[in-house]
């Protein structure tokens, strides 16, 4: 192959026009390839944790009793005959009893990195005279935080120390009731039960629902709201890939009985507008090669036709087809591997710069304006792609060459 490299690098280095163009295309499209699903890969991040950053991925309750029909409750009479429409029970609340042992039993499971009983129902938050309907979720505040990543939220007071009689809430929630840190309101239970809780802390998750509408306790605290003893509601769990997150609810429900809920059930629009996302870089990843490999093309059809007596030459001397195939196959490797580097390294250097570009959120707090997310897969996934569409379109330009009659050329025919 020394003589096939040879000639072909003499081709490149005879046409530095060509060859600067042929590069750039092959650079621009892999800089295009990795720039767009870092930028949609980034977005995704940031839209993962401010939609379901504060939620469990899967929610674990006990299985609704089945009901029973009338005549298994009924006493039959002698020629009596029962007609029956079995309907679902009306919604009562059932608490899962032993939850450790329940929590043994799901840690078992494929991919699941943090578990946490909870108590969760509704209540009022009343403040004077004014009363709000909220969310109340009690758990241990070390291992909710793996489930719910508040602490990165806070802004301002403490919420991992948290104490039987304090709660932290959204800082939406907060401006309405008129409360700040060290202030007291009264929750109110659907069982009717009354605490006074002192504000810990106030949080900002970006997420309306959770900061105008949730407060967070101690598990003690929510079991003595809402009279659950040393039951808890569910467990909350938080997988290593939220988008398995259907696959193991299904596995827990057919083998523990248990109902199961995902947050893929609940978000199905987000999860519908994320692999739109997914397909729309594909695409975009798609045309960007291909626009790329039908303009390498196009140039070494060009300079096979410009090369031909000289081709011709080559084969009057004793080249076989096989060696001109592969000088023209090789000027599209050399081409596509000097490409790849220089478009990987300016799409490096692009994310780089985008990277450190910071807006001003609330709270004093800055985020990036572009979220890029650096992969090192995605530089090689990107290159590899480039270097296989550029080696398929020098194939058809590499077999003209190769098919010429040199005396038909010689001959200027």
């Amino acid at each position: 192959m020394r003589f096939e490299a040879y000639v072909a690098a003499r081709y490149l280095r005879a046409s530095p026009g060509q060859t600067f163009l042929t590069v750039g295309a092959v650079a621009i499209a892999v800089t295009v390839v990795v720039f767009i699903n870092s930028l949609i890969g980034g977005l995704q991040i940031r839209l993962l944790r401010d939609n379901i950053g504060s939620l469990p991925h899967v929610t674990v309750r006990p299985a609704p009793p089945d009901p029973v029909p009338l005549q298994d409750v009924l006493p039959a009479e002698p020629g009596t005959v029962h007609t029956s429409r079995i309907q679902k029970l009306s919604e009562i609340r059932r608490d899962l009893e032993n939850p450790e042992k329940v929590v043994a039993q799901l840690s078992l499971f494929e991919g699941v990195t943090a578990l946490s009983p909870a108590v969760r129902g509704q209540a009022f938050l009343l403040r004077g005279s004014r009363r709000f309907g909220v969310t109340v979720s009690g758990a241990d505040p070390p291992r909710q935080e793996r489930i719910v990543g508040l602490q990165d939220d806070l802004v301002a007071g403490r919420w991992l120390d948290l104490g039987p009689d304090e709660l932290v809430l959204g800082f939406r929630l907060a401006g309405d009731a008129g409360v700040g840190l060290g202030d007291r309101v009264r929750l109110v239970s659907a069982e009717g039960v009354t605490e006074v809780f002192r504000v810990a802390g106030i949080f900002d998750t970006g997420s309306n629902a959770v900061d105008q509408g949730q407060v967070f306790l101690t598990l003690r605290a929510a079991q003595a709201l809402f009279r659950t003893g040393r039951n808890v509601s569910s467990i909350q769990m938080k997988l290593r890939e939220p988008f398995q997150a259907d696959r193991v609810a299904l596995s827990i429900r057919s083998s523990l009985g248990y109902e199961v809920d995902s947050w893929m059930q609940e978000q199905a629009m987000f999860v519908n507008g994320f692999r739109a996302q997914d397909q729309s870089r594909m695409m975009i990843s798609f045309f960007s090669l291909l626009a790329s490999a039908f303009g390498i093309a196009s140039v070494l059809i060009v300079s096979v036709v410009r090369k031909s007596r000289e081709i011709g030459i080559l084969k009057s001397m004793g080249t076989r087809d096989r060696q001109i195939m592969g000088i023209f196959t090789l000027q599209g490797l050399f081409v596509s591997l000097l490409g790849s580097a220089v478009g990987c390294g300016a799409a490096w250097l692009l994310l780089d710069f985008l990277s450190g570009i910071r807006q001003v959120a609330r709270f004093g707090k800055t985020d990036q304006l572009f979220p890029v997310s650096f992969d090192p897969s995605l530089f090689l996934y990107a290159a590899g792609a480039a270097i296989l569409s550029t080696m398929l379109a020098s194939l058809l330009p590499a077999r003209r060459a190769a098919s010429m009659n040199p005396v038909e050329v010689l001959r200027g025919e």
